[in-house]
C-alpha cells in the first residue's frame, strides 16, 4: 500500500501578510494585544469580522474558506472561555494559525 505524499509549500510574501491580518483579527477578537487603549466597540468588531466579506477575502487569499477560519475561531472560543486552555495557550495558538491555513 502506498502512502500519501503530503507537500507542505512555502507560502509567498502576500499570503503570509494575509495570514498575518486573520492572526491579528484573532488577537483582537481575544483582546490579546495587551493595549490598555482598546474599546470594547473594537474588541466586538473584531469579533464581528469573522462573519464579513472582508474575511472571506483574506481567506481566499490564503487559500482557506471563511466557515474554516470561523471553526477555528469558535473551538479556540469555546476552550478559552470554558478554562481549556488558558491566555498564553490560546496566543500561542492563534500564532500557529499558519500551519492550519
Amino acid at each position: 500500500m502506498e502512502k500519501a505524499i503530503t507537500q507542505i509549500r512555502d507560502k509567498t510574501p502576500e499570503e503570509k501578510i494575509w495570514i498575518g491580518i486573520i492572526q491579528q483579527a484573532f488577537e483582537d477578537a481575544f483582546n490579546l494585544s495587551g493595549s490598555t487603549n482598546i474599546y470594547q466597540a473594537d474588541i466586538d468588531k473584531a469579533r464581528n469580522w469573522f462573519y464579513t466579506k472582508d474575511c472571506s477575502d483574506a481567506c481566499e487569499h490564503v487559500g482557506t474558506t471563511k466557515e474554516f477560519i470561523l471553526k477555528l475561531y469558535n473551538k479556540l472560543n469555546d476552550k478559552y472561555k470554558t478554562g481549556q486552555i488558558d491566555q498564553s495557550q490560546l496566543r500561542f495558538a492563534i500564532r500557529r494559525i499558519h500551519l492550519k491555513i
